[in-house]
């Protein structure tokens, strides 16, 4: 069990709004953080991913390179 620890928050009115209901507010806002933290690690990943194929096989030069990237971002949860 991952261990808790207390903090002070504050959030705009419409978003505590939106996320008033069953479930508790520490819980929502617990797992909203955590899947930013779990996409930014993704984006990291793919960023250094990038670096080394760039160092390996050159720098990328083309509209159908950035369309594949812009393909794997999006498989990967990251930049739309």
């Amino acid at each position: 069990m991952t261990t808790k620890r207390k903090v002070s928050l504050t959030l705009d009115d419409d978003l505590i709004a939106a996320l008033e209901g069953d479930e508790g507010l520490s819980s929502q806002v617990n797992d909203a953080v955590r899947a930013e933290v779990e996409r930014r690690r993704r984006q990291a990943s793919l960023t250094s991913l990038l670096e080394r194929l760039a160092e390996l096989d050159g720098p990328l030069d083309s509209a159908a390179d950035e369309a594949e990237i812009a393909r794997f971002m999006r498989l990967l949860g990251g930049a739309q």
